[in-house]
């Protein structure tokens, strides 16, 4: 069923720009801010101004055109960072492929990563794409999208009062009810040798533990102190799982932008301009030298915020007269950090707060380059990378998206995986049934130290729980699946001395048959 809107622009309107929405002409600023295009956009020339972040985001342009069809004309321009742009182009040009079936999501031919709502019906996504003109302006001068803009303006006036369909809204997708565990206020630890890996464990993190609050723009599940620990992943050689949003040519365009100086202004802000030329002092070069002349240096590190400037929520005028930092322009990762152990570099990434669903992915893929750069700079090897994010959340927007990509990820393997603290060998040792004794002996990773040997007599009362708690005590147990497998060695252990079995680690308890 549809609905005549009351108030537009129905999505999004504390996002977005809004000026005549009488005109027929929005403007899509990709990852520029929409705030610098505005300035060169004379008032009354548009309806709407707004930035496109990602693919999912063309869903909320489609429906408010549809809910205000006099828009006919379309300005693209900006950095395009995740490829958004290019989705947008192609779903003008080409269309969407016919849905598999009456629920799924319609396509976009040329790129299947870019999904339309399915309750948008398909003779209003044609009537958007015979109506309305995109202008692909992305490389172009802010100033020449300002005088597009002011062109159209004159040369269709006479378009403003007529509509190419009645004003509509259609019925939002079905959201997943989603259930908030209860869980630990704060520090959550995630350690992976992949990005994609931990990705996933961060998304499962926040859609379960994470909680609802209202944020600037909607909606937010977020969780406190996320700590995400990356151990292998060669950023030069990058893992790039089927599940990203974004391929390796993207991920370079973004290496750039993440590194750029941004002189011109073109995007939000990056977080190269703050490392490399903060003020005139370069940050990176700074940390090579400590860490060249004194590996340990505990002043290592790259400082993003400037409290002169960012941390006061500055109104227009005070922008001008004390300098602030405009709100759109302040940095959420705040401060990097590193030092050599046992000859390898490690790095720390302290984030104020972090879109774990939309950034931390390629956040995480630029932080790491930045560290095998300065690794390979001061002749150590890569080390561990850890990003810490203060509020690690996810927007509502997001939400539904991030379960589902929890829920087709999902396999047992990917939880099996060494403890980083060591590994454990269990065995029974003597031979009658009164003296034999659970014995649990734990090493290194590299096997070469023993870290430990606890003993019991199995026929003592709950003797599986009590050396797991001894066990436990010591902090020698530090993964889930890890503290799992052990509980189930030990019940079994236990379980065949008292009931006169054989026991072997890994094995499953040999019952005797009928006939012996």
């Amino acid at each position: 069923m549809t609905q005549t809107p009351t108030e537009w622009p129905v999505y999004f309107k504390e996002r977005l720009l809004v000026d005549n929405i009488n005109s027929f002409i929005g403007i899509v600023t990709l990852w520029m801010p929409k705030e610098t295009v505005a300035e060169y956009l004379e008032d009354g020339t548009f309806s709407v101004c707004g930035q496109l972040y990602t693919k999912g985001g063309i869903n909320y342009i489609l429906r408010n055109i549809l809910s205000n069809p006099r828009i006919k004309h379309l300005i693209m321009c900006g950095i395009d960072r995740q490829g958004s742009g290019d989705a947008l182009k192609k779903f003008f040009e080409n269309g969407v492929a016919s849905a598999k079936d009456d629920t799924s999501p319609w396509k976009v031919l040329g790129d299947e990563k870019a999904v339309i709502d399915r309750q948008i019906p398909l003779n209003y996504l044609d009537l958007v794409r015979k109506n309305v003109t995109l202008y692909d302006m992305r490389t172009s001068s802010v100033e020449e999208v300002g005088k597009k803009a002011k062109g159209l303006s004159l040369k269709d006036s006479s378009a403003t009062a007529s509509t190419f369909c009645d004003p509509i809204t259609f019925p939002d997708p079905e959201k997943t009810k989603v259930q908030t565990y209860p869980s630990d206020h704060s520090v959550f630890k995630i350690r992976r040798e992949y990005i994609g890996d931990a990705w996933l464990d961060a998304l499962k993190t926040i859609t379960r533990f994470g909680r609802k609050i209202p944020g600037m723009y909607g909606e937010v599940g977020q969780v406190a102190n996320l700590s995400i620990v990356i151990e292998k992943e060669d950023p030069d050689s990058p893992e790039i799982a089927p599940f990203f949003n974004f391929d390796k040519e993207q991920l370079n365009l973004y290496y750039k932008g993440f590194f750029s100086e941004n002189e011109g202004k073109e995007e939000i802000y990056t977080y190269g301009e703050r490392i490399f030329n903060w003020e005139g002092i370069d940050q990176e070069k700074i940390m090579v030298e400590k860490l060249s002349r004194f590996e340990f240096d505990r002043g290592a590190m790259a400082v993003l915020w400037q409290p002169q400037k960012d941390n006061f929520p500055p109104t227009n005028g005070e922008v001008q007269q004390l300098g602030q930092t405009k709100k759109w322009r302040v940095p959420c990762l705040v401060m990097i950090l590193g030092q050599v152990t046992d000859g390898k570099f490690d790095m720390t990434a302290v984030f104020r707060n972090n879109d774990v669903y939309g950034a931390w992915p390629l956040n995480a893929f630029a932080l790491r380059k930045f560290q095998k750069n300065i690794a390979q700079k001061i002749g150590k090897d890569l080390g561990s990378l850890t990003t810490i994010a203060h509020i690690a959340e996810i927007y509502e927007l997001n939400w539904e998206d991030a379960l589902s990509l929890v829920k087709e990820n999902f396999r047992l393997d990917r939880f099996c995986q060494q403890d980083s603290r060591g590994y454990y060998t269990v065995k029974i040792v003597g031979e009658k049934k009164q003296d034999q004794e659970i014995e649990v002996t734990f090493y290194s990773p590299d096997g070469l130290n023993e870290l430990g040997v606890y003993k019991k007599k199995g026929i003592l009362p709950k003797v599986a729980r009590d050396l797991s708690l001894e066990i436990l005590g010591d902090f020698l147990v530090s993964d889930l699946s890890a503290a799992c497998d052990l509980g189930r060695q030990l019940a079994k252990a236990e379980s065949a001395i008292k009931l006169g079995l054989e026991f072997e680690q890994d094995q499953p308890l040999k019952f005797p048959t009928a006939s012996q």
